[in-house]
């Protein structure tokens, strides 16, 4: 059961199904992306802000998976190595606290691999995405 946190907020709902690059309902911890622009002021001649102005759009995410589906990623990637996979679909399907089915599409790459082993008893790792593209609430 994945908890996911969607443009800063945050949703935990037993209906979440998350698929990754084709494999279908890889059961995330949690799954987070977004985005944000940069602002900027426009100057007069006294420094003082006469506008404003928009910048590039800044995307952010990052997923937390269990070892047994890295491996499987490390099954197809070139020499094992996650990062070298090409950039691939992230379906994430959901319902919101209206009730409402949420689809979410973000393409995006793995930017390294790693491994953490607890004595806790949880095999998993949070990976930093490299996301290329955010389409939310497609229909």
């Amino acid at each position: 059961m994945a908890r996911i946190q969607r443009m800063g907020e945050a949703y935990s709902s037993g209906d979440v199904v998350v698929s990754v690059a084709g494999m279908f309902d890889v059961n995330p911890s949690s799954v987070e992306y977004g985005y944000s622009y940069t602002h900027e002021y426009q100057r007069g001649i006294r420094r003082d802000p006469r506008a404003w102005r928009m910048g590039a759009k800044e995307f952010e995410g990052s997923i937390t998976l269990p070892l047994d589906v890295v491996a499987e990623f490390e099954k197809i990637a070139p020499r094992g190595d996650i990062a070298k996979i090409r950039p691939f679909p992230i379906n994430v399907v959901f319902f919101n606290a209206e009730n409402e089915m949420i689809r979410d599409l973000v393409v995006a790459k793995f930017q390294g691999n790693k491994r953490s082993v607890t004595t806790d008893g949880e095999l998993e790792n949070q990976f930093d995405l490299f996301i290329l593209d955010i389409q939310l609430n497609i229909r």
